[in-house]
């Protein structure tokens, strides 16, 4: 088999792997019209599957008596895995998920280190465990709050952690078996199948995440867009308030400032001091505190931050959807607000044009960050 022959063999296994996850595509048949190869080629590549012990015949489709009956296959979805991380200042999150994400392991480890060098001595010593545990590993994704150079896999700066020029997929790759793949820890959520991002027809999307800090990830030709300086889809800092409170980032009235989880909180704390944090926002948002007055006037003034923001994102990106992930997304006081906010600040006719869902995700960026290693194995 000479090396082109043996290069197009592999894309067709991968695109093959790639329809059964995805699990629309279930006979020989139906895969070869899927992807325009001929029934013989896809025997050939299922056949060595079911030997690797990849994918095996579940049953027979009797097609109602219509044609030949078409044996049905499935993947064997632990024959591949891969590990998701999600580095945070105080502790960092880990899942082993099955080749359709499904979480097979979980947990989290406290940290309380700012050395770079020993935090990341940490996750080596984590993962080559779990590589141990799990030797059907493909590759590890870390997902960090930070600005990443997704191809170099280089944190540039990250102000929750304090880093600056660490290369992290370089270190963690001298020392494991495996590849690792570094990325923003928003942009990781966008690409969890749990992101509530619509699979078809939704090309052109925004993922907004509200958490400890506020990102975004716009997702174009179901890609992640990075941008030039890997900075696309950073809606945390755009302006919503010129006289508001000073951000991280040295400007004022960003709507991280004003609507991420520290500082819902702390306007929290004005009227409610036992709320200490983010644990106990949680406690608050599922209890009789949703009720109160003053509560309910927060969330409103953070829908109305929250719907300026997603006015000039629909304006600039017209996209089809847009998925706000908040521990608030079941609060009618928030999501109302963000809704007439956007009607009254934004065209008519591309906000008709764009649905706006909220979600609550969990595990999203540890998951989105195995996912991406995941889908980069397909596209080898």
């Amino acid at each position: 088999m000479s090396k082109g022959t043996a290069l197009l063999r592999q894309q067709n296994e991968k695109r093959t792997l790639a329809l059964l996850r995805a699990g629309k595509h279930s006979s020989r048949q139906e895969i070869a019209t899927a992807l325009g190869l001929s029934k013989n080629t896809i025997s050939l590549i299922v056949d060595k599957f079911i030997k690797d012990g990849v994918i095996k015949e579940v049953g027979i489709n009797e097609q109602g008596g219509v044609g030949r009956p078409r044996i049905q296959l499935r993947l064997q979805t632990e024959a591949y895995k891969s590990i998701g991380i999600l580095i945070q200042h105080s502790y960092f999150q880990y899942v082993v998920t099955d080749y359709c994400s499904a979480i097979l392991d979980k947990g989290s480890i406290p940290m309380d280190e700012d050395d770079p060098e020993r935090y990341i001595e940490k996750l080596i010593e984590l993962c080559s465990t779990l590589i141990e545990q799990h030797p059907e590993t493909l590759g590890i994704g870390v997902a960090v709050p930070a600005l990443v150079d997704p191809i170099e896999g280089a944190v540039h700066f990250s102000s929750h952690l304090s880093w600056r020029s660490v290369r992290l997929k370089e270190k963690m790759d001298a020392r494991l078996p495996i590849q690792t793949k570094v990325l923003n820890l928003v942009k990781a959520a966008a690409l969890a199948p749990s992101s509530g991002l619509p699979k078809e027809n939704a090309a052109n999307s925004f993922y907004l995440r509200i958490d400890e800090g506020i990102g975004g990830a716009h997702i174009m030709d179901s890609q992640i867009y990075s941008g030039a300086s890997w900075t696309a889809g950073e809606a945390g800092h755009l302006c919503v308030e010129p006289d508001g409170p000073l951000c991280s980032c040295g400007q004022k009235g960003c709507l991280e400032a004003l609507v991420s989880i520290p500082a819902i909180i702390k306007q929290i704390q004005k009227v409610q001091p036992d709320i200490k944090n983010d644990g106990d926002l949680e406690r608050y948002l599922t209890g009789n505190g949703a009720e109160l007055p003053s509560f309910h006037k927060i969330m409103q003034q953070s829908g109305q931050y929250v719907g300026m923001a997603v006015s000039q994102i629909i304006l600039l990106l017209n996209p089809a959807y847009i998925v706000i992930d908040s521990p608030f997304e079941k609060l009618d006081s928030f999501k109302h607000s963000v809704i007439s906010t956007v009607e009254s600040r934004a065209l008519r006719f591309p906000t008709e044009k764009t649905k706006i869902l909220f979600i609550k995700s969990h595990f999203a960026s540890s998951i989105g960050a195995a996912f991406a290693v995941i889908l980069d194995f397909e596209k080898e």
